[in-house]
């Protein structure tokens, strides 16, 4: 096995001195052995640019006014469903309490009534729930297609070729120049926009 090893070692280090000696001595390889192919040229100028994620989440008027309104449904639905699931729990401990002096028969239909009111309380909170999802996907989407005509607008006066979206510590993008940051620009057309 270590035989192996040195055997390896001394093949890569002679392939090695091979390139290095091809390289640097002019002489060119066979191009049929050569697998890298290089990269098309940028002579063009592509033009690059990126928007801050995080800015616009924060700056963004209309998407904030959207928040704040989703929240303010958010809180209004936990209140009465708190309200519900309250009166439902003060029902089921009154329901205990009688049922060793009620008649089996009114307190089996006592107990029907009550798990229809359960039921109907579980159905609620899942088309709340539901709702509130379908909402959040609906500013979504008006936030993007909004973003989407803006960056269009800019990208027909700029000329740029990609805008790339950029989120410190998450986004696909892991480095950017700031001289190619148009976030302000983009936002002031959001902003500007009448929502």
């Amino acid at each position: 096995m270590k035989n192996l090893s040195l055997v390896l070692n001394a093949v890569l280090l002679a392939l090695v001195g091979y390139l290095y000696y091809v390289h640097f001595s002019g002489k060119k390889a066979d191009p049929a052995a050569s697998a890298v192919i290089a990269p098309p040229s940028m002579d063009h100028g592509v033009k690059i640019a990126y928007v801050n994620i995080d800015t616009l989440n924060a700056k963004y008027e209309w998407l904030n006014a959207q928040r704040k309104a989703l929240e303010q449904k958010l809180k209004e639905i936990q209140g009465s469903l708190t309200a519900e699931g309250e009166a439902l729990a003060k029902e089921e401990q009154r329901l205990n309490e009688k049922a060793e002096t009620t008649p089996p028969a009114q307190l089996q239909a006592e107990g029907q009534a009550f798990m229809k009111k359960v039921e109907a309380y579980k159905q609620k909170q899942e088309r709340m729930s539901q709702k509130l999802s379908d909402e959040e996907t609906k500013t979504s989407g008006e936030m993007m297609a909004n973003l989407e005509a803006q960056l269009k607008s800019l990208q027909s006066q700029i000329g740029y070729d990609y805008i790339l979206s950029y989120s410190k510590g998450g986004g696909q993008v892991l480095l950017a120049n700031d001289s190619l940051e148009i976030t302000k620009q983009v936002l002031d057309l959001l902003n500007a926009k009448k929502q």
